[in-house]
């Protein structure tokens, strides 16, 4: 028990370093991105998947310029027949869109050590024996975010035209 507990905290640690280094901590890239894992002495990094990449600004210049709401945006992609990275059900979902739309990534600024997991308030099923008890997840303060610069999809103006515009969507 005690070496688990130790060899986490090292893997935590060097992942904390890596990523004050600049360096990409992760193993699954972005919607718009595909995750090169290390090669060599080469460090792993994002690299724009081209074909996701115009899918990203199409869905960006939605909501920006023309004012889709995420549910507007939901049905043109499956007009289009455009699915999603990870699907069991091939649909995009409107949280995987909201968070897709909030992602600083796509203006080239990746963020590390954002999120910390906690034990559940209100725990959907009591176990009393849990081998994992920190199942729910909050975000940091952003002081203690680590950015990393990957390639930029899009342009600042047009992230922060989205982001007034969900605001505004959602305030409806």
């Amino acid at each position: 028990e005690y070496e688990r507990l130790h060899s986490a905290e090292r893997f935590r640690l060097g992942k904390l370093r890596k990523a004050r280094e600049g360096h990409v901590v992760t193993s699954q890239a972005p919607y718009g991105y595909d995750y090169i894992p290390k090669q060599g002495g080469k460090h792993g990094y994002y690299k724009i998947n081209e074909a996701e990449a115009e899918v990203i600004k199409m869905i960006f210049s939605w909501v920006g310029e023309k004012g889709f709401t995420i549910r507007k945006v939901i049905l043109e992609l499956k007009k289009l027949d455009i699915k999603p990275k990870s699907s069991e059900r091939g649909v995009w979902s409107s949280s995987t869109l909201t968070r897709l739309l909030h992602n600083q990534t796509y203006i080239g600024i990746a963020h590390f050590n954002r999120t910390k997991a906690i034990v559940p308030k209100k725990p959907l099923l009591e176990k009393k024996y849990k081998r994992i008890t920190k199942t729910s997840r909050i975000i940091r303060d952003p002081e203690k975010w680590i950015s990393i610069y990957v390639p930029a999809i899009l342009d600042k103006g047009l992230f922060g035209r989205v982001q007034k515009q969900l605001d505004q969507n959602s305030q409806r």
